[in-house]
C-alpha cells in the first residue's frame, strides 16, 4: 500500500491500468526513434540536402522545443479541467505529432538548399513541439499515478518497454517493408508510407492511454492554487526553484552528457554502418534491431535489478555498458585490431550492440524512477509539486543534447568532406570513412562515460526517499507543519 501523500492512500495499481498507461510510450518510441534512425539520412541522402543545413534545421527545431518545454511542463503542472490537467495537452500533442511526422518524411523534390531547410526547419519544430505537448504530461502523470518507490520503477519498465516495441516496430516496417528491396534506404517513395504507418500505430497507443488515464484522475495530484504574478515571472521563478535541488541539477546534467553521445551514434548510425562498417541494408537491419531488442530485453532485467541494487547503481551500470558497446568496436577497427568481416562482422556488432542495449534499457528505467523521486524530494524540500517541470527539464535536457548531436554530426559530415548529390549518390574518400567511425564511436562513448562520473554525485536513495515519504504523508494529515527543510 502506498503511503498516502495527499491525505489517502492508494491502492496499487492493476496490471490492466498499468499497462493502458504504459501503452502511450508507443508514440515516443515510433516517433521519437523513427526519426532518430531515419531522418538525418534521408535528409542529407536521398533528400540532397547539405549535412550542415539538416544539422542546423534540426537543432533548430530541439533548441525551440526544448525553451518551450519548461511552459509546457509549467502549465500542466498548473491548469485545471473537467478531463484533469494533463489531458487536454495531451489531445492537442496526438494530432499534431502525427502530421508533422507524415510531412518530415515527403519532402518535396526540386527546391532549393535555402527554401529545403526553411521548409524542413518549420517541420522540426512543429513536429518536436507536437510531440513535447503528449510527451510532457503523459511522463509526469506517471509520477502522480503512484507514490510508490517500487511501483514506479514498475511504471517506468512497461513505458520503457512500450516505447522499445514502438522503436522495432518503426524498424521492422522500415528496413524489412517500406525501405526494402531493390534501392533500399536511397528509394524516396518508400518514406511516407512508412511514415503514415507509424503515426497510425502511434496514434492508437496514445488513444488508448489517454483513456486509461481519464479513468484514473482521482490518482492524480490536486492542483495547487496559482501563484501571485505574471505567467513567465512564475515560470522562471519554477525554473529556478528546481535548480536549487542538486539531486535534479545532477540528473539534468547527466542527462544532457548522456543524451548528446546517443544523439550523435544515433545521427550518425546509418552512414557508420553504410560506410565505415560497409553494411548491406539487411545487414544493418540486423545489427539494429539488435540494439533495440537489447533495449526491450533490457526492461524485464531492470526490474530484478532494482529491488535488489541501488537505484543509482543500476544507472552507472547501463551507462558505463552503453559507452563500451558503442565505442569498443569501432576503436579496435581503427587500432587495426578488429578483423571480422561479412557475417561475421554482423554477429560481433550484434551482441555487443545488445548487451548495450540491455544495460542501458536497466539505466533509462532507473533514470525516470529517479526523477519522479526527485519530484518528491522536491515537494520536501520547496512545499511544491513540480512533476511536470521536473520532467520538462529532464526532456530539455535531451532535446537539447539531440540537437547538439545533430548540430555536431551535420558539422562534422561537412567538416571530414562528406558530399551527397541527393538519390543516394555520395563521394568519400577513405580519411573520410575513418572520420565517421571515430566520431560514431569513440567520440560519442567519451560523452556517456562522462555522464555516468558526474551522476557519482546523486544521493536519494531508497532510505532516503523512505523518509521524505513519511514526512509529506505527515504534512498531509496535519501531523507536522513546519517550513520545508531537508532531512538529516
Amino acid at each position: 500500500m502506498n503511503v498516502p501523500i495527499d491525505g489517502r492512500a492508494l491502492a496499487p495499481l492493476t496490471r490492466r491500468a498499468t499497462l493502458g498507461y504504459s501503452a502511450g510510450a508507443l508514440l515516443d518510441g515510433i516517433a521519437g526513434q523513427g526519426v532518430n534512425i531515419f531522418l538525418f539520412f534521408y535528409v542529407t541522402t536521398v533528400a540532397g540536402l547539405s549535412a550542415a543545413l539538416a544539422g542546423i534545421a534540426l537543432a533548430v527545431g530541439l533548441a525551440v522545443d526544448a525553451v518551450v518545454d519548461p511552459l509546457i511542463g509549467s502549465l500542466s503542472d498548473n491548469s485545471r479541467s473537467r478531463f484533469g490537467r494533463r489531458l487536454p495537452f495531451m489531445m492537442m500533442g496526438l494530432p499534431a505529432t502525427a502530421a508533422f511526422l507524415i510531412a518530415m518524411f515527403s519532402l518535396p523534390s526540386g527546391w532549393s538548399q535555402l527554401t529545403l531547410f526553411a521548409w524542413l526547419t518549420f517541420l522540426s519544430i512543429g513536429l518536436r513541439v507536437g510531440m513535447s505537448l503528449f510527451l510532457l504530461p503523459y511522463n509526469a502523470v506517471g509520477a502522480e499515478i503512484s507514490d510508490d518507490y517500487t511501483e514506479r520503477s514498475s511504471i517506468a519498465m512497461w513505458r520503457w518497454a512500450f516505447a522499445m516495441v514502438g522503436a522495432l516496430v518503426a524498424i521492422v516496417l522500415g528496413f524489412g517493408v517500406f525501405l526494402g528491396g531493390d534501392g533500399g534506404l536511397s528509394r524516396r517513395g518508400g518514406y511516407t508510407p512508412l511514415a503514415i504507418s507509424l503515426a497510425a500505430i502511434a496514434a492508437v497507443g496514445a488513444l488508448i492511454a489517454m483513456r486509461t488515464l481519464a479513468s484514473m484522475r482521482d490518482r492524480q495530484h490536486v492542483v495547487a492554487a496559482n501563484q501571485p504574478g505574471s505567467l513567465h515571472l512564475r515560470l522562471l521563478a519554477e525554473v529556478g526553484e528546481i535548480f536549487r535541488n542538486q539531486s535534479f541539477r545532477t540528473l539534468f546534467i547527466g542527462a544532457l552528457l548522456l543524451f548528446t553521445s546517443l544523439a550523435i551514434h544515433s545521427s550518425l548510425g546509418l552512414h557508420a554502418n553504410t560506410y565505415f562498417w560497409r553494411l548491406s541494408a539487411a545487414q544493418i537491419q540486423i545489427v539494429t534491431l539488435s540494439l533495440f531488442a537489447g533495449l526491450l530485453l533490457g526492461a524485464p532485467l531492470a526490474a530484478p535489478m532494482l529491488a535488489r541494487i541501488e537505484k543509482r547503481t543500476v544507472l552507472l551500470i547501463g551507462m558505463v555498458g552503453l559507452a563500451s558497446s558503442t565505442s569498443l568496436p569501432a576503436t579496435l577497427r581503427l587500432l587495426g585490431l578488429f578483423p571480422f568481416e561479412g557475417q561475421t562482422l554482423v554477429a560481433v556488432l550484434s551482441a555487443a550492440v545488445l548487451l548495450g542495449g540491455m544495460l542501458m534499457a536497466a539505466a533509462g528505467i532507473a533514470f525516470a524512477s529517479m526523477m519522479a523521486d526527485a519530484a518528491d524530494e522536491h515537494e520536501h524540500l520547496f512545499g511544491a509539486r513540480r512533476e511536470g517541470l521536473y520532467f520538462a527539464g529532464w526532456a530539455f535536457a535531451t532535446k537539447a543534447a539531440s540537437g547538439l548531436g545533430s548540430l555536431v554530426s551535420g558539422l562534422a559530415l561537412q567538416a571530414i568532406g562528406f558530399q551527397s548529390a541527393g538519390g543516394g549518390a555520395v563521394r568519400l574518400t577513405a580519411g573520410t570513412i575513418r572520420w565517421i567511425g571515430l566520431i560514431n564511436g569513440p567520440g560519442a562513448g567519451v560523452l556517456a562515460l562522462a555522464a555516468a562520473a558526474l551522476c557519482l554525485f546523486y544521493r536519494l536513495d531508497a532510505k532516503r526517499h523512505a523518509a521524505i515519504r513519511r514526512d509529506l504523508g505527515a504534512r498531509r494529515r496535519g501531523v507536522f507543519v513546519a517550513s520545508p527543510r531537508p532531512l538529516d
